[in-house]
């Protein structure tokens, strides 16, 4: 984790050094009139970065509903509730997608692959009855947990950015390219374009590289099932 006083000290003496959101007298700090602006961008970036890659992985359990079938990801629902092993409120703005399901068991399943349990809409899932049902083999109930992919929350300024190391610079990039963007011209339009190139570059070589481990692998279903009754 990084403080977001230390990320703005690195764009202003880096990508952002010779623009006009850097003091003149001092090329480590962000000029107050600009502040609010970068600190935006930065958000915008986050919640970009955390939508393209699964890196911020969330918990939530799902208690059952009788004769309900189809579950919208929503805290209005009053079936979510926060698990053991993950006690962050489940937020609806920051939920991505689903990426895993276990049963008591910490048997493990993937939505849309055997037709009980699909996943409607990018934040619903729909069960169907076998799977409900206590007397059939099917069974997985009465609580199943959710693995879901979930975006940055926004940050204030003196709150920390959860990223690994090595996105630190896609983001740097990304705050960089839609700064100079929006400065008008035709070269700054042309070097903020350069800059999300860089970005865009960063990010993908993330993923098929799996630096920060964010493609999907084989794990102990096990871990899954600590504190989940």
């Amino acid at each position: 984790m990084v403080t977001y006083t230390l990320f703005m000290e690195q764009l202003a003496r880096g990508p952002l050094k010779n623009t006009s959101a850097v003091e003149v007298t001092n090329l480590g700090e962000i000029c107050p009139d600009y502040v609010d602006t970068v600190l935006n961008l930065t958000n915008q970036g986050l919640a970009d970065i955390t939508t393209r890659l699964p890196i911020l992985r969330k918990l939530v359990d799902l208690t059952f509903v009788d004769d309900q079938f189809l579950y919208p990801l929503v805290v209005e629902g009053g079936y979510l509730s926060t698990t053991d092993d993950d006690l962050t409120t489940f937020v609806n703005q920051a939920f991505v997608k689903v990426l895993d399901i276990y049963d008591a068991d910490g048997k493990r399943y993937q939505p849309n692959t055997g037709g009980h349990i699909t996943t409607p809409t990018f934040n619903s899932i729909r069960f169907s009855a076998a799977v409900m049902d206590s007397d059939d083999s099917l069974y997985i109930g009465p609580k199943i947990r959710i693995q879901y992919q979930a975006k940055h929350l926004v940050i204030a300024e003196d709150d920390v950015i959860d990223l690994p190391p090595n996105l630190m610079a896609a983001l740097q990039y990304f705050v960089a390219s839609q700064f100079i963007s929006d400065m008008g011209s035709k070269e700054h339009m042309v070097r903020g374009d350069n800059y999300f190139a860089m970005y865009l570059r960063h990010v993908t070589e993330d993923e098929i590289r799996n630096t920060s481990g964010t493609s999907q692998t084989e794990e102990d279903p096990r871990f899954y099932e600590t504190g989940f009754v």
